[in-house]
């Protein structure tokens, strides 16, 4: 069967792209040898499927002649790119850097045999993307599949409003698979012309055990968020939502870190007062979150990001038949609506998220029906046994 390479950020290095330790075991599944290709490989190595192995890269050091040497025919149809580009200067070093590697990946993978006999995959559509995209425009391999997600999706999300080489990548790419209806939308209707490439493939979470809910007899409310603690989480909105909640005991914990830790931990502990709770514990494996969620008696869960792809957090807490409240961001609407909770504007005012969390409080939060009815819509959308089984499938039937 034909192997498979897997090109991402980091994984199975690091903490990061925990989607893929799920997603990696149906992928092992379906093809005989997959070889991961990461491009920062630092950090612990997780543990990974018997079929799968991870190759390193250790490319020549760059230089401008050695990039100028591999500019070819694939170089003209970027030069519209270039002129349009708003620092002209970064394009061409850019240009420049990619051919060269875009050359040391060829031989790389002539190295192992894999140039021409491999399913390409990029988890993200970003720089590997461009290199494939080079080798496809020379006839080097036959194609390359694709996921996209946020920032390598969205442009506004990027330095100047701009993803350098993007008309490149979509004329050579063979499939892009969105995460999101939202995505789906919002690239079909900025390239029209390749829509018949996109396709939608949502992630998933995976969560064996039987739904059980049993409302508690305690009157005091668990709040829980997860991510990490950077501007574009907002989480000091939570913090001002909740310090206006005086009638009822609260307990508000957050899992996740980042380098806003020790200021949301100052703001948490000088603004709430003190019939909310709240408990920080910083970074924990994904197996632990699982073991928290099924332990703790969670009302709500709450993310009020600026920004998302299809929040995988929110997956995992809708598993369990926990409500949801989440900015109207992204793809959120297709996993927050009425059924699972409560879908708040972009930019929604404080009162807007107090209302929301003291609403979900009298509502969903300790009805076995609605719980049980979230439970559901996960296993409807976003289980990650019919996801990743239907993905896998497609990828290993796809004709590079």
């Amino acid at each position: 069967m034909t192997p498979l390479c897997l090109y991402t950020a980091s994984f199975p290095y690091g903490l990061g792209e925990q989607f893929l330790e799920t997603e990696i075991k149906y992928l092992a599944e379906n093809f005989d040898s997959i070889f991961i290709i990461p491009s920062y490989p630092i950090g612990t190595h997780r543990p990974l499927p018997a079929n799968v192995k991870v190759i390193h890269q250790k490319p020549s050091p760059y230089t401008t002649l050695r990039g100028i040497k591999q500019l070819g025919k694939w170089v003209w149809p970027n030069i519209k790119e270039l002129i349009k580009a708003p620092d002209k200067k970064y394009f061409l070093s850019n240009l420049l850097r990619t051919a060269h590697q875009a050359n040391e990946l060829k031989k790389f993978l002539e190295k192992h045999n894999l140039l021409e006999k491999a399913i390409h995959y990029t988890y993200w559509f970003n720089e590997q993307s461009t290199l494939l995209a080079i080798l496809k425009s020379q006839n080097k391999i036959s194609g390359y599949i694709s996921r996209a997600h946020r920032f390598d999706l969205y442009e506004d999300r990027n330095t100047n409003g701009y993803i350098s080489f993007r008309s490149f990548q979509l004329q050579h790419v063979t499939k892009l698979f969105l995460i999101s209806k939202h995505g789906l939308n919002y690239i079909s209707s900025k390239y029209p012309q390749h829509q018949h490439k996109f396709h939608l493939a949502y992630l998933g979470v995976e969560n064996p055990a039987l739904f059980s809910y049993h409302p508690p007899k305690d009157e005091s409310y668990h709040v829980v968020s997860c991510s990490r603690m950077v501007e574009i989480k907002r989480i000091h909105l939570i913090i001002k939502a909740l310090s206006n909640i005086r009638s009822k005991k609260i307990l508000w914990t957050h899992i996740g870190d980042g380098r806003l830790f020790e200021q949301t931990k100052h703001q948490a502990k000088t603004s709430l007062p003190s019939n909310i709770q709240y408990k920080f514990l910083g970074h924990i494996d994904n197996s632990e979150i699982f073991s928290f969620y099924r332990q703790a008696n969670i009302d709500v869960f709450i993310n009020v990001s600026s920004s998302e792809g299809l929040p995988v957090t929110i997956m995992e807490a809708i598993s369990f038949g926990i409500p949801i409240i989440a900015t109207d961001v992204g793809g959120t609407s297709e996993i927050v609506t009425n059924r699972t909770g409560i879908l708040l504007n972009p930019n929604p005012k404080i009162e807007d998220i107090t209302n929301a969390i003291i609403t979900s409080f009298n509502s969903k939060s300790r009805s076995r029906e609605c719980r049980e009815d979230i439970h559901k819509y996960w296993g409807q959308h976003f289980d990650a046994k019919i996801n990743y089984q239907k993905f896998t499938h497609e990828l290993a039937q796809t004709n590079n």
